[in-house]
């Protein structure tokens, strides 16, 4: 009986240190992430991922009415289904980043399958947009062994969150709350405009919650892109 403990405490305990080193936010186990700015700057980032979407109108009518910038990573499958809306994110000021080409989890992915997803996305963002991302957040928040030399042979930097609003899947209410509760100084924001590539959903939920931060901390804080926060790990 005392090995069969010692056997599931040993399981649990490398289950919970592979999930830190691939999934934790401010895991820099496999190479350096960027989670947050400097706690006195008075500045946060908005980020936004999967999209174009459907909602990306709508957010970027908002964010354009508060004169905020923000960061958006794009999938490019995405971004050829909708072009028009990657380039007016483009237009309007905002950040691109990478975020992969079709959302894949790279959970045991080999190099070349993660090199597929980026390299293929940065060719895809930059004929659309004009731009080349410098920046890149991984699908799901997953990193894997092989993916920083890939990132660093495509000059991108990995960006996690300080805040997850989990706007995929919270109410308006919850959605909101959790956002307020844990903005601060130098916070990077994490919502989402698009749905994964073949997938399904609306961003309903992310719209109102994002109307609602808004009118609470607009005047509170200035919003910048990522890039501009002056970042720490």
């Amino acid at each position: 009986m005392a090995w069969f403990l010692f056997l599931a405490f040993f399981l649990t305990a490398l289950g919970f240190l592979v999930w830190y080193v691939v999934a934790a936010p401010g895991s820099q186990l496999l190479g350096r992430s960027l989670v947050c700015g400097p706690p006195d700057s008075g500045k946060i980032a908005l980020t936004f991922d999967d999209g174009p979407g459907e909602a990306t109108p709508v957010v970027l009518d908002m964010l354009k009415r508060a004169e905020i910038r923000a960061t958006f990573f794009l999938c490019g499958q995405n971004v050829e289904r909708y072009p028009e809306l990657a380039r007016r994110i483009a237009q309007e000021g905002h950040e691109i980043g990478n975020h992969t080409y079709s959302h894949p989890r790279l959970l045991g992915r080999t190099p070349g399958k993660i090199a597929y997803e980026i390299e293929r996305a940065q060719a895809v963002i930059g004929q659309h947009t004009g731009r080349k991302p410098t920046l890149f957040r991984p699908p799901y928040g997953l990193r894997w062994f092989g993916l920083f030399p890939i990132l660093e042979r495509s000059g991108l930097t990995s960006v996690m969150w300080t805040v997850n609003s989990l706007d995929w899947k919270l109410p308006v209410d919850q959605i909101v709350q959790r956002v307020l509760s844990g903005i601060r100084p130098g916070a990077i924001v994490l919502f989402h405009d698009g749905v994964p590539p073949r997938k399904s959903a609306d961003r309903k939920a992310t719209v109102e919650a994002l109307r609602g931060v808004l009118h609470a901390v607009l005047g509170r804080y200035q919003f910048i892109p990522v890039s501009e926060l002056g970042l720490e790990k």
